[in-house]
């Protein structure tokens, strides 16, 4: 089935001759017929690895509220500003990361990967390295989020993106 849905989406590729105009001459008269092709790509809704299926399209998980301020609990710190707090005292540099982790059915992070490092987002490679594993070891050590992400009320696996910023 995928086979044959890769021949006809090859064939159409190639039918269009990559959206260029094609100019169609006839005996008296000059036809020129535009065809544009355009293949958007999205993420499908889950993977499925193993026995586990991983969604990308779920209710996000919820962080865990801390309060950075005993005597205020009023002030929380949501993902971003825990990210920035654990990156407070690495001075590398400018750079960005951009990781996925999954979120699994009981708010646990697993499995952290590089989507992006810092060395293709324009860091040196000496430092890019070592921004690749700051983020991912400050990624993994998240807190438990306290609610899971859920489909239909069930909790499920969830792969979140995020990009870690070093200042």
């Amino acid at each position: 089935m995928k086979t044959i849905l890769f021949l006809l989406l090859s064939l159409a590729l190639l039918s269009c001759q990559g959206g260029k105009k094609q100019n169609v001459q006839s005996a008296d008269t000059v036809k020129e017929d535009e065809f544009i092709a355009s293949v958007l790509y999205t993420a499908p809704p889950y993977y499925v690895i193993g026995k586990d299926t991983i969604y990308n399209y779920a209710t996000d998980p919820i962080f865990p509220v801390h309060t950075s301020d005993p005597e205020n609990p009023l002030l929380s710190i949501d993902l971003k500003n825990y990210v920035q707090k654990k990156l407070a005292d690495v001075h590398l540099g400018k750079g960005i990361v951009d990781v996925a982790f999954l979120i699994d059915k009981k708010g646990y992070v697993r499995q952290v990967i590089i989507e992006k490092s810092a060395e293709e987002n324009g860091a040196s490679p000496n430092v890019a390295a070592r921004m690749d594993s700051i983020a991912c070891k400050v990624i993994a050590d998240l807190p438990r989020f306290t609610a899971p992400a859920t489909r239909k009320g069930k909790p499920v696996n969830f792969l979140k993106r995020w990009t870690v910023r070093f200042e």
